[in-house]
């Protein structure tokens, strides 16, 4: 675990790439200009913390002094964390009147800018009774447990802490604020239920294991006061006018296990064009021990990662994971030319370009006096999301000797080209860009958080890689369905079904459930828990399957010591099996 200081940004140039220098005092001094709302995802085996203000991965919250936000795995029975903290910066040319142009930037990290709400009325700065509302908090929904459609508190255990997670009600998903959902019964408008219309990720008919949904915007506090500027947050600049809905979720289908998904929907709401539009991911990784990490990108992926510089991590042991970020979608530009085209989940665009990752630059802490930040971080911030030096100067690739704009763009997986082997304390600015946005002007970008972990070091970036392409293609071609952890098996039919007695059995607090369903087409196959009485305690499924062998896990940390009973009903099977849950 490490402390973070407040610092001052500057900069050097060196053959290794760039990196900014910190300085001065406790970042925990400056107070977030508005209530937030800190919710912990935690659908699979990462659990995080996400806070209202835009920032992911910082827990603030749990303990007295902020710390690491995302714990992997999160049933490890220790505390084991791969992120410290992550933010988006957003940087851009803003057309003024008069012919004038201004450098503004919205940022945030450990600390942030950004404020719940929106920005009702285009050109105008929101009204403080949009600060006031306690409806513009963030909302977790879990779309597993039919007992959590009208909401409710489960503990959830992570690293051996205890986390009280507060699940909204499928009603009260904010569709009348952004937030997407998924038209099931096929009468227009929003009627949430099991069996109805449920949150959705804004395509598509997939299932997350749980979805969180907010808005935030930058005029801090409600005001047009000049943005706040401190460590690793490019300020000094008045507000761009830019609303963010971020919309985060998780699967527990196979694969996507160690991964989790973010979309910005970015809404240009000022009165003014943007030119030169670069939108980043400042994430400061800490795989376990945060000084020794390497870093390094992969720019045929649009992917950013850290991974340890050796083999060994004072918290993970040996063979340590590494974790990337990866740009699924980018700003989408538009060309004219009919030859162009884009292809998303939810639509083709002729005629437009989509812009992948444009830069990713290294940065830590260290001490130098080179570079030192001018305007308030302003150029700085806006010159490092374009792939330059802070002060606005390119640096080169010491193996090909070319200008670039990538740290570390060498095979780390297989350890060839400009790869990192020197252990630091590492962060990475990973950016997509240029694109314009006219008043308006709405873009979409999203990302997937990686965990991988693999013989060795190395072997674990080959592992983020390689998970990196199953999720783009499961992006773009069909995510999966969560229900409660249920996995294929086999696609083979069975030539019977049948009901296996669950293993560990007794067990604490969680237990694996393997059945199989025959037949020649899809059917309805229904899983359900019960307590010693005979009442309904958890809906493990109740969904349409295909003939094929399937296990799920079920966990009885909500549920008291004692017999219980689950059932399987398909077609005209149906059998019962004992269990016992030991605490």
């Amino acid at each position: 675990m490490k402390k973070i200081s407040l610092y001052f940004i500057s900069a050097m140039l060196l053959l290794s790439g760039l990196y900014y220098n910190i300085f001065s005092s406790d970042i925990n001094q400056y107070k977030s200009p508005a209530p937030v709302s800190n919710i912990f995802l935690y659908g699979n085996n990462i659990n995080t913390c996400l806070r209202s203000d835009g920032i992911l991965n910082y827990d603030k919250i749990t303990y007295t002094g902020s710390i690491s936000g995302l714990i992997w795995p999160g049933t490890s029975s220790t505390r084991l964390s791969a992120d410290f903290a992550t933010g988006i910066w957003i940087g851009a040319k803003v057309e003024l009147s008069g012919g004038q142009s201004d450098i503004r930037t919205a940022s945030c990290l450990y600390n942030s800018i950004f404020t719940p709400g929106n920005i009702p009325v285009i050109g105008q700065v929101p009204p403080q009774s949009v600060c006031d509302d306690p409806s513009w908090k963030g909302f977790l929904v879990n779309l597993i447990d039919q007992s959590l459609v009208n909401g409710g508190v489960r503990n959830r255990v992570a690293g051996g802490h205890t986390y009280a997670v507060n699940y909204d009600a499928w009603s009260t998903w904010p569709v009348d604020k952004g937030a997407p959902y998924v038209e099931v019964n096929g009468v227009p408008g929003y009627q949430p239920g099991w069996d109805g219309d449920r949150p959705g990720v804004g395509f598509g008919d997939s299932r997350p294991a749980e979805i969180c949904f907010m808005t935030y915007m930058d005029y801090s506090s409600c005001t047009n006061n000049i943005h706040n500027h401190e460590i690793s947050l490019p300020g000094g600049t008045f507000p761009m006018g830019v609303e963010v809905q971020q919309l985060a979720y998780a699967y527990n289908c196979q694969g996507f296990e160690d991964s989790y998904f973010v979309r910005w929907k970015i809404l240009n709401k000022s009165a003014y064009l943007w030119d030169s539009v670069y939108f980043g991911i400042a994430n400061d990784v800490d795989i376990g021990d945060a000084t020794d990490d390497a870093a390094g990108c992969d720019t045929t992926r649009d992917i950013s990662f850290i991974y340890n510089a050796d083999n060994n991590d004072n918290q993970y042991g040996a063979n340590p994971p590494a974790l990337g970020t990866r740009f699924l979608q980018g700003p989408l530009v538009y060309t004219g030319n009919s030859s162009d085209t884009v292809h998303l989940p939810y639509r083709t665009y002729i005629g437009y370009k989509m812009i992948g990752m444009n830069a990713s630059m290294i940065f830590e802490n260290i001490a130098n006096t080179a570079c030192w930040p001018i305007q308030g971080f302003i150029d700085n911030g806006y010159n490092s999301l374009k792939g330059l030096n802070p002060c606005g100067i390119p640096f080169r690739n010491p193996i090909t000797n070319q200008i670039t704009t990538y740290d570390y763009p060498g095979d780390a997986c297989h350890r060839t080209g400009w790869y990192d082997s020197i252990s630091s304390d590492r962060r990475y600015l990973q950016s997509t860009g240029p694109f314009y946005m006219n008043s308006g002007d709405t873009q979409t970008i999203a990302a997937a958080f990686i965990i991988g972990r693999g013989s060795n070091n190395f072997q674990s970036v080959c592992e983020v890689l390689s998970s990196s392409d199953l999720l783009k293609q499961a992006y773009y071609n069909g995510l999966c369905t969560s229900v409660n952890g249920l996995q294929t098996i086999s696609g083979n039919i069975p030539i019977k079904y049948n009901l296996y007695q669950n293993y560990p059995n007794p067990f604490n607090p969680s237990t694996k459930i393997k059945f199989d369903v025959a037949g020649t087409h899809e059917q309805n196959v229904k899983l359900v828990i019960y307590d010693a009485i005979g009442q309904i305690v958890s809906t493990l499924v109740n969904n349409q399957m295909k003939p094929g062998s399937y296990e799920t896990d079920w966990n009885g940390s909500d549920f008291s010591s004692g017999i219980y009973f689950f059932r399987l009903q398909a077609g005209d099977f149906v059998n019962t099996k004992k269990m016992v849950l030991i605490k």
